[in-house]
Formats: C-alpha cells, sequence, structure tokens
C-alpha cells in the first residue's frame, strides 16, 4: 500500500468534494468504512457489479468510488478484472507513522496557541470518554474518541488543510488499530491515555505539545509492530 495524500480537489468538508457525483462520493464513503472496520477484511476481492447491488448504486458511481480508494491505497487493482483490499504490514505502518510524525506534532503545536477554553473543554470529555474505554478494554469505544480526539486537536490548530491531511491519516491509522486487535485481543495497556498532551495543551506550551504528541504517536507506533 501507498498513502497517498488528499488530491488536492477533495481538500473541502466531507461530502462537499468534487470528486465525481454525489452517488459516487456516498459509495465511496460507505466501502471506506466497511473497509476500515473490517466488513471487508484486507485482502478480500471486491467485484463491481456485487458492490453496486449491495450499495444500491449504479457501475459509474462504484468505479469512481473504486478508483479514489485504490489513490488513498486502500484497495490494489489489477487485470481482468480484480480488486483486492490491502493487506496491512510493515511497509504501512512506517508510511502512515512517518505522516503522523510530521503532521500531527505541529498540529498540537498550533493548537496550543491557538485553542479557546471550551477547545480544551471539548478534548477533556473526549479523554475522558477513552479512559472508559481502557477501563472497560473495549476496543470500539476508545478508538471511537481517539479518533475525535486527535481530529479535534487538528481542527483546533485553525488550518484547514493541515486538518485534512491529519484526518485523512488518521482514518488509515484507525484500520491499522482494527486490524490489530482483531488479531491480537484488547488489553488496557495498549489503549493510550491523553492526559499528558491535554496538560500542554492547557499551558498553551507549543513546545511539550509537540513532543508530547510525538511521544504519544512513537508509543502507539512500538505497540501496533509487536502485533506485525
Amino acid at each position: 500500500m501507498v498513502v497517498h495524500a488528499p488530491r488536492p480537489d477533495v481538500l473541502g468538508a466531507e461530502g462537499t468534494d468534487r470528486f465525481g457525483s454525489s452517488a459516487a462520493h456516498a459509495a465511496y464513503l460507505r466501502l471506506r468504512e466497511l473497509i476500515v472496520t473490517l466488513e471487508v477484511p484486507p485482502g478480500s476481492t471486491i467485484r463491481e457489479a456485487e458492490l453496486g447491488r449491495q450499495l444500491g448504486v449504479g457501475r459509474t458511481p462504484v468505479r469512481e468510488a473504486l478508483l479514489r480508494l485504490a489513490h488513498d491505497g486502500m484497495l490494489h487493482i489489477y487485470p481482468r478484472p480484480a480488486m483486492v483490499v490491502a493487506k496491512l504490514g510493515l511497509s504501512e505502518i512506517r508510511q502512515i507513522f512517518e505522516v503522523r510524525l510530521a503532521l500531527e506534532p505541529t498540529a498540537a503545536g498550533l493548537a496550543a496557541e491557538r485553542r479557546s477554553e471550551s477547545d480544551l473543554a471539548h478534548l477533556r470529555a473526549l479523554s475522558e470518554e477513552a479512559s472508559g474505554g481502557r477501563v472497560h478494554e473495549d476496543a470500539a469505544t476508545f478508538l471511537r474518541a481517539d479518533q475525535a480526539f486527535h481530529r479535534a486537536v487538528a481542527q483546533y490548530a485553525q488550518n484547514a488543510l493541515l486538518c485534512n491531511y491529519v484526518d485523512h491519516v488518521r482514518r488509515l491509522n484507525l484500520w491499522l488499530w482494527n486490524v490489530y486487535f482483531a488479531n491480537q485481543g484488547v488489553h488496557r495497556s495498549e489503549l493510550f491515555a491523553h492526559e499528558q498532551i491535554i496538560s500542554a495543551l492547557a499551558a498553551r506550551d507549543k513546545a511539550l505539545s509537540e513532543s508530547t504528541m510525538r511521544d504519544h504517536i512513537l508509543k502507539s507506533k512500538e505497540q501496533l509492530l509487536t502485533g506485525v
């Protein structure tokens, strides 16, 4: 899998991009969700006609959606015609975390300077939700709150382009974690806390926010590598 950046023509808000028709966009979002949540697992073969019937859309929107997912690195398209969901391994982890380490510490540093008190309260609420998932070893609850937490930090950086790139790579990261927990099971020690990031943001300390986010991401990477 090659991790691509979002296309320049699809950097608008979710659902408002200019990639093909609205039917293609809806098909893309639905199939992407099926892949990320492992309802369509890595290595699965996808057939256009069958997918179109499942999603209730025509051949052209399905093809546009599949091409976009291939561009995202989530599908491989082979001749005569075979489309296979990508498998995730060391190369994918390396690519995703290189991009995360390039983007998310920067977002955290900017958020430290630009966040409001209500932004901080929202992050604390998301951290509490994630903590509930940690206590009960509930990966789905934790990952949902963790995804929202990292997306919110990027939003509070107040840089729409940066936020879109973070959102793109975070969805790939969520896919990695779903595969990991499906294969390895769930352990509380692997569901990482956000308190240090929040403390740095609360202090409006740009350098500390960058370093705590970087440490958080590196810890996550090390854990994922144990399951490859």
